[in-house]
């Protein structure tokens, strides 16, 4: 170990840093079988344990039957499709042409608004589909005025 090493490892020592961690061995590749084996014994393990993937779906949500135009299975295709298209005109982030950000960011909060209506059950937008093509409807259930009890 060289002078300066040696004053390096000293200073880290009196600050309290830790030296930098080995790195790590990489694991060798998994086989087809190994794969396939692995994959089904997760599955088998997730099964027992009850995960389903849906923790951080509000139950409203997963109630509605797969055939309603807001089920999860729907609203989570579209969240899929809009994320691809989304990273597909990043570029369009700082374009130069006004429309094309606009588009950017009509996408980007469409995308916010759906994860928020999987997690809170409240849509925020004013459009619904995979590619935003159907206007929302919305409905008075009571109202304005009128006693609530």
């Amino acid at each position: 170990m060289s002078k300066k090493e040696e004053r390096m490892a000293k200073i880290r020592e009196d600050l309290g840093i830790k030296p930098p961690k080995k790195p790590r061995k990489k694991r060798k590749p998994m086989t087809e079988e190994q794969r396939a084996a692995a994959v089904e014994r997760l599955a088998k393990a997730r099964a027992a344990r009850g995960i389903t993937g849906t923790k951080n779906v509000h139950p409203d949500v997963l109630a509605l039957p797969d055939d309603n135009p807001l089920s999860y299975v729907k609203v989570k295709e579209w969240l899929q499709y809009n994320k691809e298209y989304l990273k597909s005109i990043k570029g369009q982030k700082d374009s130069k042409d006004r429309d094309e950000r606009r588009e950017f960011q009509v996408v980007q909060n469409y995308v916010k608004n759906l994860k928020i209506y999987i997690r809170d059950n409240v849509w925020c937008d004013h459009r619904y589909g995979k590619k935003m093509e159907n206007k929302m409807e919305w409905v008075v259930i009571v109202p304005a005025g009128e006693n609530n009890e």
